[in-house]
């Protein structure tokens, strides 16, 4: 389809055309819902996939564009530079540059920063740990590595015990350990947390 590939060429970023988009522009040609998801159907047995809620030629993968670049190596530098300590969702999203007058202290959001961390959001270079909690995907597996070895060791371990194993702070571990409950790794019982896999 011409529109999934135009989205392609304008938004490489992008994992694809978002369905709803291609059933607005659809919506006078197709009689009903089961007409769009045939449509669906069709186009996934012709070189096209579904990607969660959007549709892309099976062989395009997200690219960052060369406007956003700069802003997604600053972001990655950011993350790796204390992996279990990154700044806040709000931190790496903000630029550099201070808000005029140049004596005010605030951060002005940056909106090339935004779309570079949903880009490492959306391909898995990053993952949330809650609202203000993001971490590179590396450090993620190795602290999850970290708390099940912990965890194997000693049975079972308060969020203080890991907090310390992993050698960060509370504002990281409690939504670590809220993710890996949630992921189904951990289990927790009171102020403990056991091995569940």
């Amino acid at each position: 389809m011409d529109a999934i590939d135009a989205e392609h060429r304008a938004h490489p970023e992008h994992p694809g055309l978002p369905l709803s988009e291609l059933r607005t522009a659809l919506e006078k040609s197709l009689p009903d819902a089961d007409g769009f998801d045939a449509l669906i159907a069709d186009l996934c047995a012709q070189g096209f996939s579904q990607a969660g809620a959007a549709i892309r030629r099976t062989t395009h993968r997200p690219a960052l564009p060369p406007h956003l670049q700069a802003a997604a190596a600053g972001i990655r530098a950011a993350l790796s530079a204390k992996p279990l300590e990154p700044p806040s969702r709000k931190e790496l999203a903000l630029s550099a540059k201070p808000l005029e007058p140049p004596s005010r202290k605030e951060l002005a959001p940056d909106f090339l920063r935004q779309q570079a961390l949903r880009f490492l959001l959306d391909t898995a270079e990053a993952i949330e740990l809650g609202d203000e909690v993001v971490m590179s995907m590396d450090a993620f597996v190795r602290a999850t590595g970290t708390v099940k070895l912990f965890l194997r060791e000693h049975g079972s371990a308060t969020a203080s015990e890991l907090r310390q194993a992993l050698g960060t702070s509370r504002r990281i571990v409690i939504p670590l350990l809220e993710r890996l409950d949630k992921d189904g790794v951990t289990s927790r019982a009171g102020d403990k947390r056991f091995l569940k896999k």
